[in-house]
C-alpha cells in the first residue's frame, strides 16, 4: 500500500467538491466568472509582468532590493490574511473529525491540510511570479533563473504556511483550553497587522517628504531586512541574474533547510495538537463559570410582552461570531489594518489641503471595514436562513438587524479615529464637528450598502466568509461603495466651501466668493446628498427582494 494513499483521496475529494461547486452554478454566471477571470488575469498579471520587465531592464541596480521587497511582502500580507485559512483547514470540520478517528496517519492528513492550506495563496503569489519572470525578462536572466523561481515561490508559500501552523501549534500545545481560542485569535491578529504596519512605517520612513524618492531609498530599507529568511529567495534569484553560481546555491540551500526545519516542526506540533485543536476552534467556546442568579431571574421578554426580532437576530449573530476563532482571527487584522494604514500614512497638518486628506482617510476606513464586517453577515447566516424564512419575519427586519449589528464598531473604531486625528491636526471644534457629522453619515451608508450586496448574491453554502458572496453581490457591494463615497465626499465639500461662500471667506479661484454661489453650492450639495441617499435605498430593495424571493435550497455546510 502506498504511504500517501490516504492523501491522495483526502486531495482527490477535495478536488470533486471545488469541481462541484463551480459546476452547480448556472452557465451564465459561468460565462461571467470566466470573463472576468480572464480580464483581471490580463490586466492584474500583465501589468505585473510588465513592471518587472521595465525595473529589470531600465534599473539594474534595483534588481536584488525589488526581488527581496516582493519576497517579504509576499510573506507579510500572507500573515496579515492567511491565518483564519490556516485555521480553518487544520483545526475545523467535521470531515477533519471523521479523518482523525479513522485509521489514518496524522502525517497524511497534515501533508493533505498543508496543500490545501497553501492553494488559498495562489493568487497571491501568483502576482508576485508575474513580477519575478518579468525582471527575469528584462534583465536578461539565464535560463536557469526562470527554472528556480517557481519553487522558490512556492517554498516561500510552504514556509509561511508552516509558520502560522506552529504558532497555531504552540497556542494550543502550550496555552490552558479555556484562554486557547483567544490568545489564537490574538496571535492571528497582531501577528500579521504588526508585520504589517512595522513593513508600512519602514516604506513610509525610506520614502517621506523630508528626502527624494529613489532607487537608493528603497536599497537602504532593503539592508535593514535582507537578513531575514523571507529575503533568502530574492537573493538568491538576485545572484542568479548576476552570475553568481556559489552564492545562488548558497541562498537556495538556506531556504531549503529552513522550509525542511518548518515543516517537520508543524508537523510534529500538529501530531500532538490535532485532536486539541478540534476540541477548541471546531465547537462552542466552553463555559468555565455560570452565575448561579441567571437560572432563578425572570425572563425579561416574558414579563414585558414580546420582544424585538431585530435585537435577537443582533445578540444571536454577536454569540456566534464570539464563538467562531475564524471569523474572530479575521475581524483583528481587519480592526487593525486600516489603522495601520492610516496611521502610517497620515501626516497632522493645519492647512485646508490636510484637512481633506484627512476627509478622504476617513473615508476610506469607514469604507474598509464596513465592508469587511457588513458584506458577510446575511451569508453567514447558512442553513439558519431556512428558519428566517419559515418564521413570520419579513426580510426588512433581517436586514435591519444586520444593520444594527455592524453599525456600533463601524462607528465606534472611525469616530475615534477621526477625533484624534482631528486633535493632532488642530483643525479647532468646527472641523472636528463636521468631521464627526460625515463619518455618521458614511458608517451608516457604507454598512448598509455592505448588507445589501450580501443580500443581493449570497453563497449560503459558502464555509468562508470571504467566498460567500456572489460576483453580482460584489459587484453591487463595490459599485454602491464607490458611488455613495464619491457623491458624499461631494455634496460634504459643497457644504463646506457653500458655507464659506455665504460668509464671505471662501477662496474659490475664478469663482466670486457670494452669498448667491454659496446658495447655490448647498443646492447643489442636497442634491448629491440625496443621490448618494438613493444609492443605499435602491440596493436595499434590491437585497429585500433578492431574500424575499430565494427559492433555492441551500446546501449542506
Amino acid at each position: 500500500m502506498n504511504p500517501l494513499s490516504a492523501t491522495r483521496t483526502i486531495l482527490r475529494v477535495e478536488v470533486l467538491a471545488l469541481r462541484h461547486r463551480v459546476l452547480k452554478r448556472g452557465p451564465v454566471r459561468l460565462v461571467l466568472l470566466a470573463i472576468f477571470l480572464a480580464a483581471a488575469g490580463i490586466f492584474i498579471l500583465g501589468g505585473a509582468f510588465t513592471v518587472g520587465a521595465t525595473a529589470g531592464h531600465f534599473l539594474p541596480g534595483a534588481i536584488d532590493p525589488v526581488l527581496v521587497g516582493g519576497f517579504t511582502g509576499l510573506s507579510v500580507l500572507m500573515l496579515v490574511v492567511g491565518f483564519p485559512t490556516v485555521i480553518a483547514t487544520f483545526f475545523v470540520g467535521r470531515d477533519l473529525l471523521q479523518l482523525a478517528l479513522a485509521p489514518v496517519r496524522t502525517i497524511e492528513i497534515f501533508i493533505a491540510r498543508l496543500t490545501l492550506a497553501m492553494g488559498a495563496n495562489l493568487l497571491i503569489s501568483s502576482i508576485l511570479l508575474a513580477v519575478v519572470l518579468g525582471m527575469g525578462a528584462g534583465a536578461g536572466a539565464p535560463p536557469a533563473y526562470f527554472v528556480v523561481a517557481v519553487p522558490l515561490i512556492f517554498l516561500q508559500v510552504l514556509a509561511i504556511t508552516s509558520t502560522q501552523t506552529v504558532l497555531m501549534s504552540i497556542v494550543l500545545r502550550w496555552v490552558p483550553a479555556r484562554m486557547a481560542r483567544d490568545v489564537a485569535a490574538a496571535v492571528a491578529g497582531l501577528t500579521g497587522a504588526g508585520l504589517y504596519l512595522a513593513w508600512n512605517l519602514s516604506l513610509r520612513q525610506s520614502f517621506s517628504g523630508r528626502s527624494r524618492p529613489n532607487v537608493d531609498n528603497l536599497t537602504l530599507l532593503i539592508q535593514r531586512i535582507d537578513w531575514l529568511p523571507p529575503a533568502w529567495p530574492g537573493h538568491a534569484l538576485s545572484e542568479i541574474i548576476a552570475g553568481h553560481g556559489v552564492a545562488a546555491t548558497t541562498w537556495i540551500g538556506l531556504t531549503l533547510l529552513m522550509n525542511v526545519a518548518l515543516v517537520a516542526a508543524a508537523s510534529v506540533l500538529y501530531k500532538h495538537t490535532l485532536l486539541a485543536g478540534l476540541g477548541v476552534f471546531g465547537s462552542a467556546q466552553a463555559i468555565w463559570k455560570r452565575n448561579d442568579r441567571r437560572a432563578s431571574a425572570p425572563a425579561v421578554g416574558a414579563a414585558s410582552g414580546s420582544g424585538s426580532p431585530a435585537l435577537a437576530i443582533a445578540r444571536k449573530d454577536w454569540l456566534a461570531f464570539r464563538r467562531d476563532i475564524r471569523r474572530l482571527s479575521r475581524l483583528l487584522p481587519a480592526v487593525l489594518f486600516p489603522i495601520g494604514y492610516v496611521f502610517a500614512v497620515t501626516r497632522p497638518s493645519r492647512s485646508m489641503g490636510g484637512f481633506w486628506s484627512e476627509v478622504l482617510l476617513v473615508a476610506f476606513m469607514s469604507m474598509f471595514m464596513s465592508t469587511t464586517l457588513a458584506t458577510p453577515s446575511i451569508p453567514s447566516e447558512r442553513r439558519g436562513f431556512q428558519l428566517l424564512r419559515m418564521a413570520p419575519l419579513p426580510m426588512w427586519q433581517v436586514l435591519r438587524a444586520k444593520v444594527l449589528l455592524t453599525l456600533p464598531p463601524v462607528l465606534a473604531m472611525t469616530m475615534a479615529f477621526g477625533v484624534v486625528v482631528a486633535i493632532a491636526s488642530s483643525n479647532g471644534a468646527d472641523r472636528l464637528l463636521e468631521l464627526s457629522t460625515l463619518v455618521i453619515w458614511l458608517g451608516c451608508g457604507f454598512v448598509a450598502i455592505g448588507v445589501s450586496a450580501g443580500g443581493i448574491d449570497p453563497r449560503f453554502d459558502a464555509l468562508d466568509d470571504r467566498r460567500a458572496v456572489g460576483l453580482v453581490g460584489t459587484l453591487a457591494g463595490l459599485g454602491g461603495s464607490l458611488g455613495f463615497g464619491l457623491l458624499s465626499v461631494g455634496a460634504f465639500a459643497l457644504f463646506i466651501f457653500g458655507g464659506d461662500a455665504l460668509a464671505g471667506t471662501a477662496q474659490l479661484g475664478p469663482v466670486p466668493s457670494t452669498p448667491a454661489i454659496g446658495a447655490l453650492m448647498w443646492a447643489a450639495g442636497i442634491v448629491l446628498a440625496a443621490a448618494s441617499l438613493a444609492v443605499v435605498v435602491v440596493l436595499l430593495w434590491l437585497a429585500n427582494s433578492r431574500l424575499r424571493s430565494f427559492e433555492t435550497a441551500i446546501a449542506n455546510t
